[in-house]
């Protein structure tokens, strides 16, 4: 079974004050950055869409496979489907779509969601003390349906609602805290949002770096997601 992980990074980010995908998260790794490494320990390949800030991304993410929507200003749906036009081309028979936005997911939780993603299953999420979080997982099938969609709304959350996946309840709150805006990071990390250090500049640095602190609150996903 080929997972493919999707990560919504092509948005505006008007609260952060810096598109999120640079954003540093934990050790010198912006919030993109741990994605992928999180995601890619649970085995998936991963790939991100880009919109808002695309070159200082790409310069920032060498190791990353991205891609771009062109049109990411007209909501977030739109980069869902030029994911999803991807993940299909590679051949995924799981997509999994994460917003960038929500970097703290455990690699253990999505081993698990994959783990408890059987063949009759079409949809699943997780989901946190009674609150729904991400990645959502979908077959193929359901994936095909979705990029499909002519649906007029312009945010996943909205589009979602029309899949119904099944819910399964996990014990990590990294898959409801959304960091999108500036007093979030800060109650999270302590600071102002700041960038990551470009890729030159990690390593050993880096790797010396304290871990961010585990989250203190649940902060759950909303249809404000704005990692599109």
């Amino acid at each position: 079974m080929k997972a493919v992980a999707i990560i919504l990074a092509a948005g505006e980010a008007r609260h952060m004050g810096h598109s999120k995908a640079l954003v540093e998260h934990e050790g010198g790794k912006s919030f993109l950055q741990s994605l992928a490494s999180t995601f890619g320990k649970a085995g998936c390949a991963v790939l991100a869409v880009l919109g808002k800030d695309a070159e200082a991304v790409r310069e920032q993410h060498p190791a990353v496979h991205l891609v771009e929507n062109e049109r990411w200003s007209e909501g977030q749906f739109g980069s869902v489907k030029v994911g999803l036009d991807a993940a299909l081309e590679e051949g995924a028979d799981v997509v999994l779509l994460q917003p960038v936005d929500m970097p703290a997911v455990r690699a253990s939780t999505l081993k698990s969601l994959l783990k408890s993603f059987g063949e009759s299953v079409e949809g699943l999420r997780p989901e946190f003390e009674g609150a729904l979080g991400y990645p959502v997982l979908l077959s193929r099938a359901a994936a095909e349906r979705l990029r499909e969609s002519t649906s007029g709304d312009k945010q996943l959350e909205a589009v979602l609602r029309g899949l119904s996946p099944r819910r399964i309840a996990v014990k990590d709150p990294g898959v409801v805290v959304n960091i999108n805006t500036p007093e979030t990071y800060e109650r999270l990390f302590g600071s102002a949002p700041k960038l990551a250090p470009p890729p030159k500049r990690r390593g050993k640095k880096a790797e010396a770096g304290t871990a961010a602190p585990a989250p203190t609150s649940a902060e759950p996903a909303t249809d404000g997601l704005s990692g599109s």
